[in-house]
């Protein structure tokens, strides 16, 4: 059995080091126009715009709300998969809540220009929140952060490194690319193996000095909650608060939730946050 175990080892261990992390996390998808399917939003409270990122043109979306809750607005930054069309569904979900929302593609996702990385993360980070700050004249204590999967690399990085928002919420946050790498693969790698990057949210959690909220799914088999969702909430500092959704996976949570609850807590923990 171990003649057999071994090679089979060595065959799986040779495909993986064939593959690379980053090329997996950044699932991008170029498109000639976006379609906002499913679209529900009002079209005169929807302003496509676009800002610069190191000489890349980026595409983003503004979303006015009706009647601003309080004057907020949350900065999104989308999962690895596709583009903007693909969480357009997201936006028209926080478009209930009341509040404003800029929602945008990394550079080589969608329309806008460049190649992935996780430096350009960090980078076009930095541009939208400039954007959101400078151009939309939003207070930073009226801006809450949203990062969803990939994009709590940007979110995390933000509130850590270059602003103290009103709030910043995580949904199925990975600790890093080693371990999302480990929990997988069910395998014991050396960091670094796979990727070229850290994506080392765990670590950057330290230093957020925002009220922090996680939403994780219990079944979640892509980015697995014991070795990820968990240590980053484990890491933050206080004030914060975790919901574990038994039966969501990684791309659901706020359907298992269902949409009623999943607004009411997003509500009642911005509502906490503005009377600290």
């Amino acid at each position: 059995m171990k003649k057999i175990l071994l090679p089979a080892l060595l065959f799986v261990l040779a495909m993986l080091s064939a593959c690379n992390v980053d090329s997996f996390l950044f699932n991008e998808k170029k498109i000639s126009s976006y379609s906002l399917p499913g679209n529900t939003i009002p079209e005169e409270n929807i302003r496509q715009v676009t800002f610069n990122s190191e000489g890349n043109k980026l595409y983003g979306y503004w979303v006015s709300a009706v009647d601003s809750l309080r004057g907020l607005t949350i900065l999104y930054c989308h999962g690895n998969k596709h583009n903007i069309d693909n969480y357009w569904d997201r936006v028209m979900f926080l478009y209930d809540l009341g509040v404003n929302i800029f929602i945008f593609d990394y550079r080589g996702f969608g329309l806008s220009e460049g190649a992935a990385s996780e430096q350009g993360l960090y980078r076009d980070g930095d541009a939208a929140l400039h954007y959101v700050l400078e151009e939309m004249k939003v207070p930073a204590d009226s801006l809450c952060l949203y990062g969803y999967s990939l994009g709590n690399v940007v979110s995390i990085y933000l509130a850590a490194t270059r602003i103290n928002p009103l709030a910043l919420i995580a949904e199925a946050p990975f600790a890093s690319a080693n371990s999302l790498t480990q929990s997988g693969v069910g395998l014991d790698l050396p960091a670094g193996w796979l990727t070229k990057g850290d994506f080392d949210n765990a670590e950057k959690i330290r230093y957020i000095h925002t009220p922090l909220l996680l939403l994780h799914g219990a079944n979640d088999d892509f980015v697995r909650y014991r070795d990820n969702g968990r240590v980053v909430y484990q890491n933050a500092p206080q004030p914060k608060a975790m919901y574990l959704i038994e039966g969501a996976n990684h791309t659901d949570i706020p359907q298992i939730m269902g949409l009623l609850k999943y607004r009411q807590v997003l509500q009642e923990w911005i509502d906490n946050c503005l009377n600290r």
